[in-house]
């Protein structure tokens, strides 16, 4: 099949008639690729790797540029196998670029797996079912995916369904030849990765190398061979479309946009696989761990939730230990009463802690700060430094490139915690009542003072009066009332109300504030 005739499928295929799973299919269960030595990708590494036993090496992914021509890098060099798990995965421009070097390799023999989650499923169940069909080294897996598989429904579904319905895999993760590794907080679409038009999302990735990986990939294979996740080939689809000329055009205007991502790889192609070839020297070096949710959580309101939580207790042990400072960074941020008193107490014990979330003006999920916004006097009176992320805030800037639409609307996305300046956490999961009890996440714990000071250096900028709020209590100690300082047009700003909101946003967050038991959804 024609590389860009495949990509057409997903790109513009709709379903016709409503379908149902096939409840009686059996999956065939499969694994990681278990030998990265055998492979290009293993042998470049081998040497450093051999300096560094037991060790795994870490480089950080800033910019949404370089973290889409890695994830294509990555692609283009497998030999033997690609996994790809995702909870958004767009039919977009980034996301038809990306499939693209999936069926590249696949054609090249490569084993592809891809794991999406049904939720926010960016393509058509036929249009999945035709590649998957098209190509016998490509199998694509949905996570807990809706019983009807018509679109109209679904409200309704969730509605009937929530208990089970409401669990989303939000987990994010890119492997070639069990080798390398991209794990993060970056999803697969042009917000991601600085090409849409409208709004690009600020966000980090950790690229892997070394023993993590292997681990990173036993938890695919969980969540690859669990019960609640189907392959597509369950969905009953059958197909006899062709595809027109209007399709074709359709692809076309992504692949020869001057300014988008196969203008952008075309031209620096050589440069990203090189690094991953001979760039090892630019990895920090240290112990880690890949830590991630069972596929299957216990029910929410439980004790056992809580319990359970691998991410939850891995997270609370590091910081029982911290002793300096610690540093949050973190898109959604819903500490509930709980979080607010583990605020409280390390800083009660001289510990710094900075936290930097989403505006009211940039959030993408304003019902996340509406659960947010009445934490926030107590935690200031805490003692926490409270800063929210700007849609004016400049993105950190890359090198001279082709792919940028030239969007200048800011949104925060990364997921980033810095422990006393030696410990990282990075990973899939926010800080709010969805990550704590009903999405499955995922994650790296780094113990590298090296990658720690990297990723400080890298978002201390977003700190900055010029791209976030600083909050502060008018009247400490009586009242509850919030000021905003930062700078605007070079001048120093405080502001009583909330910045840039606009009346449609202040509507909005009216609307979600009166509804009832939100927050345990959010």
């Amino acid at each position: 099949m024609n590389l860009r005739a495949a990509v057409v499928i997903l790109l513009c295929t709709a379903v016709a008639g409503c379908l149902t799973l096939k409840e009686d299919y059996q999956a065939t269960p499969s694994y990681a690729f278990d030998r990265p030595g055998e492979t290009t990708l293993g042998r470049a590494m081998a040497e450093e790797q051999s300096r560094h036993p037991g060790d795994s090496g870490y480089r950080l992914i800033s910019g949404g540029v370089a973290a889409l021509l890695t994830r294509a890098a990555m692609a283009d060099l497998a030999e033997r196998s690609i996994d790809a798990q995702y909870y958004i995965f767009e039919s977009d421009a980034a996301g038809a670029f990306l499939l693209e070097r999936l069926i590249a390799a696949a054609e090249r023999g490569v084993r592809v797996r891809i794991l999406l989650d049904d939720f926010m499923l960016g393509f058509e169940d036929i249009a999945l079912a035709k590649l998957a069909d098209a190509h016998p080294q490509i199998e694509i897996r949905v996570f807990n995916p809706f019983p009807d598989r018509s679109r109209w429904s679904r409200p309704l579904q969730m509605m009937f369904h929530l208990d089970r319905l409401g669990m989303r895999m939000h987990n994010k993760a890119f492997i070639a030849d069990g080798q390398i590794a991209v794990v993060g907080g970056r999803n697969i679409g042009d917000h991601y990765f600085e090409a849409q038009e409208t709004s690009n999302f600020r966000d980090v990735d950790i690229l892997a190398t070394g023993p993590i990986v292997a681990d990173v990939g036993m938890h695919f294979d969980e969540y690859w061979n669990s019960s609640v996740t189907v392959p597509v080939a369950a969905f009953g689809v059958t197909f006899s479309e062709r595809w027109g000329k209007r399709e074709m055009e359709h692809l076309r205007r992504f692949a020869e946009e001057p300014r988008g991502p196969h203008a952008e790889y075309a031209r620096r192609k050589q440069e990203f696989t090189s690094r991953l070839l001979t760039g090892t020297a630019d990895y920090a070096w240290a112990k880690g761990a890949a830590i991630a949710e069972r596929p299957v959580r216990a029910p929410d309101n439980t004790k056992s939730a809580r319990s359970q939580s691998e991410i939850l207790q891995t997270l609370a042990n590091v910081r029982n230990e911290a002793k300096r400072e610690v540093v949050i960074v973190m898109a959604y941020y819903i500490p509930g009463k709980r979080g607010v008193e583990l605020i409280s107490e390390m800083v009660a014990r001289g510990v710094r802690v900075r936290i930097l979330t989403s505006s009211m003006a940039s959030t993408d999920v304003l019902a996340a700060h509406v659960g947010y916004a009445p934490y926030r006097p107590a935690l200031l009176s805490a003692g926490a430094e409270l800063y929210e992320y700007r849609p004016d805030a400049t993105r950190p800037a890359p090198q001279d490139h082709v792919m940028r639409a030239g969007s200048t609307n800011s949104a925060l996305h990364a997921k980033v915690i810095v422990y006393d300046r030696r410990t990282v956490w990075i990973g899939s999961a926010n800080s709010d009542p969805r990550s704590r009890r009903l999405n499955t996440e995922s994650g790296l714990l780094i113990e590298s003072e090296v990658l720690a000071e990297r990723i400080l250096k890298s978002v201390e900028p977003d700190f900055s009066a010029e791209r976030s709020w600083r909050l502060s209590l008018q009247d400490p100690g009586l009242s509850n009332r919030i000021v905003w300082s930062g700078v605007q047009d070079g001048k120093s700003v405080l502001l009583e109300s909330e910045p840039d909101s606009g009346g449609l946003r202040g509507l909005g967050a009216w609307f979600y504030s009166i509804l009832p038991g939100i927050e345990s959804l959010l």
